[in-house]
């Protein structure tokens, strides 16, 4: 959402990405709540909200809540969404990073789609692409799945998990087990380059999105991002094998 801006991800404390989270996922409440109900539902202090009010560029919690109320004709319109595939929502270095996995997964012997959720879906749907291009592949969408008994006699395995928050606590804990392991090389697409799973992949392919959740748990956030990641790499990777 464009009262964010063009928020620096790296430089927010652990108490600024609190905060960001929860006004990310809680928009259509800000306008009706004050500075101190925003510091208990975030379980942050009301000085800290407005220290990261004013590093967004706003003077005032009134000028920043101002924002939340998006015109009626906005709010309606379907292709305000595509505006999460502009050029700038994604890595200056994309093409790069696109070649380099590419390069990996021509010497893969296993590529494993890994997500939860709306993750797993979009996981589906990835392995059935990358299939279709000749690629041993497959989704794996159940965190208790024995995914690394079946593939203990293999190797040169690339792992591409998909997560938006890259901090779901199952995903974690499998993809832990991939780390610093020679015959794995782990992938991750998600919208939080300073995530858990970022920190822990070898290769992020990012995206900055927003997350909406209704009722607090249910995930509204858009997974156009992840799908055109998903689409740029299996284009990447056909146009490599062509040449």
């Amino acid at each position: 959402m464009s009262f964010f801006g063009n928020i620096d991800f790296n430089q927010l404390s652990d108490t600024d990405r609190s905060i960001y989270h929860f006004m990310s996922s809680s928009s259509d409440r800000i306008p009706y709540m004050r500075v101190r109900d925003i510091a208990n539902e975030s379980h942050t202090s009301a000085s800290s909200v407005m220290r990261f009010i004013r590093k967004l560029g706003y003077q005032s919690f009134t000028e920043f809540r101002t924002q939340f109320k998006v015109p009626t004709s906005q709010k309606s319109s379907l292709f305000g969404t595509f505006n999460l595939l502009k050029e700038e929502n994604f890595p200056r270095d994309l093409d790069t990073k696109l070649t380099t996995v590419s390069e990996k997964l021509m010497s893969a012997e296993n590529v494993i789609f890994f997500g939860i959720g709306a993750s797993g879906t979009i996981c589906k749907y990835a392995a059935r692409r990358f299939a279709t291009l000749g690629l041993n592949t497959y989704a794996l969408v159940d965190p208790t799945y024995p995914i690394f008994a079946k593939l203990e006699n293999t190797s040169e395995s690339v792992i591409i998990v998909l997560s938006v928050t890259g901090r779901t606590t199952e995903m974690v804990e499998m993809v832990s087990g991939f780390c610093n392991k020679d015959d794995f090389f782990v992938v991750s697409i998600t919208g939080d380059q300073s995530s858990t799973l970022a920190q822990m992949s070898d290769i992020v392919l990012d995206y900055k999105t927003v997350v909406h959740r209704i009722h607090q748990y249910e995930d509204l956030t858009s997974q156009l991002p992840s799908v055109f990641l998903v689409e740029a790499l299996s284009e990447n990777y056909r146009l490599s094998i062509e040449k």
